[in-house]
């Protein structure tokens, strides 16, 4: 072996034979440590890459199949179960506590009166002077003075405050009892007729469903606007739905080496189909859910989007599907296997009006009415 500026050298030869070899040892270390730390990095680099395509197609598919997250209206409300809850609401006890009397406050003590020996110390028993006393004692009586003024400003200013807060707890604690007797005789009127007052409510429905709504995330904007109808047992529905433009255009993956992240667009008829997939998906959807938030038979729920008027020019609101669904029909899809199900063609068990070409390009329509 050898060793010098030039690195390390292993010599090998067989004498009288003129054989030999020489290689070098610390290029051939050192570029085993290279390939090893290369290939560490190289598979960190993939697992990273896998984690981040994964992602990207986790976001494509809650867009695609968001019809997955339809809930099954069987395990809804019953109507049982939602008069009990209004029951409980509206013949709930006045629960707003009574305002709490303010404490009638402690006056401060007087202060007492200094004696004539009051701050004299024991050397001035002995010495103190009838000047230095006189002064001594005229001194702690100003001192004292100052503290009966102080003492009677702060009690009569303690008085007046908790005065003026005796009157405004005496004016809340009036509207306090009003309220509660008011409260009472509601309670009173509505106990006899609350089951009328219960199915039609429309208030009442619309705010249970619209906690269920607002409680919603999705992945794209999606306004909905609804009102209900509890005599008719009908739940009306708009969605402004998003548009074409928001679908992703392309799919990714990752290349054979594992080192780069391959985006490859997609045909138009592909983006078109990802949307009709997304657009049957949220009515699909919403459907489920308000069937799953109220007991009622039949759901009117209609898709529409903002595009420019060939006739105006301006952008203007159009109806792409509407359908009318029954609860009866909308109970047969099986909620065990949506994985398994095409929301596009859910749609035509129902009474639905569509025009979507083979290409899944949407036409305007005019949406059903309750």
């Amino acid at each position: 072996m050898s060793f010098g500026k030039r690195g390390t050298y292993a010599n090998f030869g067989l004498p009288g034979t003129g054989l030999s070899y020489r290689t070098r040892l610390d290029r051939a270390s050192y570029s085993s440590r290279q390939r090893a730390q290369q290939a560490e990095d190289n598979a960190q680099l993939r697992d990273e890459l896998e984690r981040e395509v994964e992602a990207l197609n986790s976001a494509v598919e809650a867009i695609i199949n968001i019809h997955l997250l339809t809930p099954d209206p069987r395990t809804g409300h019953t109507f049982a179960e939602l008069l009990h809850h209004y029951r409980e609401l509206a013949l709930k006890p006045y629960a707003v506590p009574a305002p709490i009397r303010p404490d009638k406050p402690v006056p401060l003590a007087e202060p007492t009166q200094p004696d004539d020996d009051h701050g004299r110390g024991f050397i001035g028993r002995i010495f103190e002077s009838t000047e230095a006393r006189q002064e001594r004692q005229r001194l702690n009586l100003d001192r004292w003075q100052r503290e009966v003024e102080s003492y009677q400003q702060e009690n009569a200013l303690t008085l007046k405050r908790y005065q003026t807060a005796r009157q405004l707890w005496a004016e809340q604690y009036s509207h306090w009892q009003y309220d509660a007797a008011e409260h009472d005789k509601k309670i009173q009127h509505t106990a006899g007729d609350i089951d009328r007052l219960f199915v039609a409510d429309s208030g009442y429905f619309e705010s249970l469903l619209t906690e269920v709504l607002q409680a919603t995330d999705w992945p794209r904007e999606t306004l909905v606007a609804f009102q209900v109808e509890p005599e008719r047992s009908v739940i009306l529905i708009e969605i402004d739905c998003p548009e074409l433009e928001d679908m992703p255009t392309s799919s990714v993956r990752l290349n054979a080496k594992g080192t780069e992240i391959l985006e490859k667009e997609i045909s138009q008829k592909a983006v078109r189909e990802r949307y009709a997939l997304h657009v049957h998906g949220i009515l699909m959807r919403i459907a489920g859910m308000s069937f799953c938030a109220l007991p009622f038979e039949k759901v009117v729920i209609s898709g529409y989007t903002q595009r420019i008027s060939k006739q105006s020019g301006f952008l203007e609101d159009e109806y792409i599907v509407s359908a009318r669904i029954n609860r009866r029909d909308f109970e047969t899809l099986n909620f065990n296997n949506l994985e398994f199900i095409n929301p596009v063609e859910v749609f035509e068990r129902f009474e639905v009006q569509r025009r979507m070409s083979s290409t899944y390009l949407f036409q305007p329509i005019t949406p059903f009415s309750a």
